[in-house]
């Protein structure tokens, strides 16, 4: 498997899973869902699980590909990193401290940002594993 294809095949399951998917209560709610608070705790891990279903047929082809350790690489190197940046608290920081803007969560310039951050991990992603299998 060439690390170009699964980098391809990460951003149609991302994309399915990002804005196909997921919910306005999702997309709304999951902010700090790694905090005290239980609705955004639901929020983020309801987003995580559809978020998952959009990478099954790629997980899918990836196991016929590599087998259950490519399987396993992809999911600990997708879904983890997904999980924390979806949590939203430290690409804020980020965006603050390095940017110098604190765009509104939702606004097009937080999903740009938000998105090329995905994207850029996706990509990491499919180096790491498509050199390594």
């Amino acid at each position: 498997m060439d690390w170009s294809d699964l980098f391809i095949v990460l951003v149609v399951s991302h994309l399915g899973g990002d804005f196909i998917l997921q919910t306005q209560w999702q997309a709304v709610k999951k902010v700090g869902g790694l905090g005290p608070d239980a609705e955004c705790r639901r929020a983020l891990l309801s987003h995580l699980s559809t978020y998952v279903l959009a990478y099954v047929p790629a997980l899918v082809w990836i196991g016929a590909e590599t087998g259950v350790l490519g399987v396993l690489a992809v999911v600990l190197t997708t879904f983890l990193p997904h999980y924390l940046q979806d949590d939203g608290r430290l690409l804020l920081a980020y965006v603050k401290n390095v940017k110098k803007v604190e765009p509104p969560f939702g606004s097009p310039l937080w999903i740009a940002i938000d998105q090329s951050v995905h994207i850029v991990a996706l990509l990491g992603t499919a180096l790491l594993i498509g050199l390594a299998l």
